[in-house]
């Protein structure tokens, strides 16, 4: 398969996942001209609201996965939880971006931070935990405040605990046991911020303003550009997400998350290959925004510069919240089409120019 292949107008692409990341991918190959095939085993998922062609099936139904790749043109991903052997199979039969080496390397946060200290990025500091007994031994080598993180699946907080204490590591050592755990030092950040960055085919990249985030239990509240950190910083933190994508081959948008320490250092925190959250401002930033940046990435288009030219602050739009929005003209509004409006969940966002 010819990967730096530019593919014409019309045709499809395929996008593993349905989730509100896919839905405005969709919309954003639409605009450009293409169509897509949404593959959820979810019958409603947000996404197949806006697709041309959409297939309901588990992730791990070979037959189905292979007469999607053959019905598409290229294909990609909304979200890392799509199984490692799901990209295999498609990978066989037409082009994935962004490539398994990316997914396997951002799906485990041990590989995933062990990864980026090859590459001489900061992180904090980390130990690896298989067992309640090796949670515990992992007090010799890390001392208290930790935190406690899945090393697979969790996400917007889920799966982690904040301990303070060794007495705490000692009570929640058991819940998991024979799950594998990182245990990272807890960082007395300045602020988070983050950068969403995109590597074309032939690798050239473009890189949009970090964004400064709130998180508030783990789930992201609100992104606001420009970020306050300074010119240097934020110079930094592009070098360090351009150094990222180039090692792995990256194609297509990541979103790349810092802590900003106390004495204004840059800590690599996670690593989203996908268009992020974060990113969402760009919508109303920018002439082009993440998720065409993504589209014309994987289909060999050139990629836009990402230059921003307005102050923006997003806020993420939870739960039953919802059901106020439409009563709210300060902003570009966006709602995903999710029938559930449950505490916590992402129900839609809001961009303000400011």
């Amino acid at each position: 398969m010819n990967k730096n292949k530019k593919l014409p107008l019309g045709s499809t692409i395929g996008i593993l996942g349905g989730g509100q990341l896919g839905r405005m991918l969709s919309i954003a190959a639409s605009q450009l001209g293409f169509k897509t095939h949404i593959f959820d085993p979810n019958p409603k998922a947000p996404a197949k609201q806006v697709t041309n062609l959409s297939s309901t099936y588990s992730y791990e139904n070979k037959s189905a996965l292979e007469e999607f790749a053959n019905n598409v043109d290229v294909i990609t991903f909304e979200f890392e939880n799509i199984p490692l052997e799901t990209i295999h199979i498609c990978d066989k039969l037409k082009n994935v971006f962004p490539n398994a080496k990316s997914l396997s390397t951002c799906q485990d946060r041990v590989i995933e931070k062990s990864f980026l200290n090859t590459l001489k990025l900061p992180t904090a500091p980390f130990v690896e935990a298989k067992s309640d007994d090796e949670i515990l031994k992992s007090l010799n080598s890390l001392a208290p405040p930790l935190i406690l993180k899945r090393t697979r699946l969790g996400y917007d907080g889920k799966g982690q605990e904040i301990v303070y204490s060794e007495q705490e590591i000692v009570n929640i050592a058991s819940k998991f046991n024979k799950i594998p755990v990182i245990l990272e030092k807890l960082i007395d950040f300045k602020l988070e911020i983050s950068i969403i960055i995109c590597r074309d085919i032939v690798g050239n990249i473009s890189a949009f303003d970090p964004a400064e985030n709130l998180h508030q239990n783990g789930i992201l509240v609100e992104s606001r550009v420009p970020a306050s950190i300074p010119f240097s910083l934020a110079s930094d933190a592009v070098l360090i997400s351009s150094k990222i994508v180039n090692a792995l081959e990256y194609v297509g948008v990541m979103g790349v998350e810092f802590f900003v320490t106390r004495n204004n250092k840059l800590l690599v925190n996670e690593l989203a290959p996908r268009v992020h959250n974060s990113g969402h401002w760009t919508q109303s930033g920018c002439l082009i925004n993440q998720f065409e940046q993504h589209i014309r990435a994987i289909t060999g288009w050139p990629i836009g510069n990402g230059q921003r030219h307005s102050n923006v602050l997003m806020r993420n739009v939870l739960g039953p919240a919802v059901n106020m929005l439409p009563n709210d003209c300060a902003g570009s509004t966006h709602i995903y089409g999710k029938d559930d409006p449950r505490e916590g969940r992402k129900m839609g966002h809001t961009n303000v120019i400011s």
